[in-house]
């Protein structure tokens, strides 16, 4: 339904991801489980004439959640896991001339990058009226980074246009809260309001790589520069805060429409990436930057973003449900730090789906299409101009089922 859940949770995962208050809706305990899957698509053209693919691998996420009603209480308990943030990239594409004197190159190059969320969470709520309740949920996340692809230093101040090949990988933790309001104005009107907090993910891992091309192309004096070099490696995430408010009307006996927007505070979250390496094994590097540490902060400039959502449900029969959505968010990267590895995010999705509910059981299979959408790269901010006059064209497709089971 276009993502319109903070007004009409369906069970405990759609209440412990969207609104956490939904868990009073439960007349019993549930649980649910399934999946999301995931295919891009899409084209990169470089100012160079060089162009590549995104590769249309299918990747699968699990997701599941229970909850259950306090006896003779007004409370309700649930614990769910599901993922939070997922950024993921896999191109194929002639390495783009660029870093110090800009015209060094790394030939064809198969460029991936992720940036994995998932949460782990226990939420309860609380019936405050028979049209009003409340709720809260406490959340570990965890965060996978990868970045395999020629990346060029943007801050460091000896580095600083330097390119090279890099293999970066870390993981690590955080945690963060929600809270959520639903009130039942009428039998058939709800309103739903939701609140996530700012999550700050430290991660630790390694980074290698070869930087051979860059030392050939400044000359014969650097013949003799070690090429390879080892470092472990922090990664600083920080994920946004974000509010969502919504309404459900049940217009309808057998109809039922919604509508959310949601905001995401990607302006302070996503400013800068701050890339920190320490205990270098490669001492003529070592040498250059007078330390066998260093760090580089890769300005990202995001935007906050607006995303609006509508839903329509319709109760074929009792038993089989039918649904469909939209949603509109312009992408908080802006076209100045854009690059293929950041580029996979939708402006428009159209989705559908159905359910099925036998005594117990329900079952929901849903599909959503995140519109291809084309962008254009003027002057990049990014340092040597790799991305300057390059487009990007990208979509998803994606796939969801969840089973649920009522005790």
């Amino acid at each position: 339904m276009g993502g319109t859940d903070v007004a009409s949770p369906f069970g405990p995962l759609s209440a412990m991801a969207a609104n956490p208050a939904g868990l009073s809706l439960l007349t019993g305990p549930q649980a649910d489980a399934g999946f999301i899957g995931a295919s891009p698509y899409g084209r990169f053209g470089s100012k160079t004439g060089g162009s590549g693919t995104l590769s249309t691998d299918f990747d699968l996420a699990p997701e599941g959640a229970i909850a259950a009603p306090v006896r003779s209480t007004p409370f309700t308990i649930g614990v769910g896991v599901a993922p939070q943030t997922g950024l993921s990239a896999h191109w194929n594409y002639p390495d783009p001339p660029g870093g110090l004197g800009g015209a060094t190159s790394y030939g064809q190059q198969h460029d991936n990058s992720e940036i994995e969320e998932i949460r782990f969470a226990m939420g309860v709520s609380v019936a405050v009226t028979s049209r009003l309740s409340i709720g809260g949920s406490f959340g570990l996340n965890y965060n996978e980074n990868l970045l395999q692809a020629p990346y060029i230093f943007q801050s460091q101040h000896v580095l600083r246009g330097f390119k090279t090949l890099l293999d970066l990988s870390t993981r690590g933790w955080g945690a963060n809260g929600t809270a959520g309001v639903l009130y039942r104005a009428t039998n058939t009107l709800t309103f739903g309001l939701s609140y996530e907090s700012r999550t700050t993910m430290k991660t630790y891992g390694s980074a290698s790589g070869n930087a051979g091309a860059q030392l050939n192309a400044l000359g014969p004096a650097f013949a003799g520069v070690r090429r390879d070099f080892h470092y472990n490696a922090e990664v600083d995430n920080t994920f946004p805060q974000t509010i969502s408010g919504g309404v459900a009307w049940k217009f309808l006996p057998a109809w039922e429409a919604s509508t959310q927007v949601d905001w995401a505070n990607w302006a302070d979250a996503f400013s800068t990436l701050p890339v920190k390496l320490t205990d270098g094994n490669n001492p003529q590097i070592n040498a250059l930057v007078r330390s066998n540490h260093l760090q580089d902060d890769i300005p990202l400039q995001w935007k906050n973003q607006f995303t609006y959502r509508l839903g329509l449900e319709h109760s074929l029969t009792p038993n089989f449900l039918l649904r469909c959505g939209y949603s509109y968010g312009k992408s908080p990267v802006p076209d100045a730090t854009l690059t293929p590895l950041t580029a996979a995010i939708p402006e428009n999705t159209l989705s559908a789906g159905a359910g099925y509910i036998w005594r117990w059981l329900e079952v929901d299979l849903a599909y959503q299409w995140d519109i291809p959408i084309t962008r254009h790269v003027g002057t990049s901010a990014l340092l040597d101009g790799e991305y300057s006059g390059s487009t990007v064209r990208d979509g998803i497709q994606w796939i969801g089922l969840t089973t649920s089971v009522r005790f």
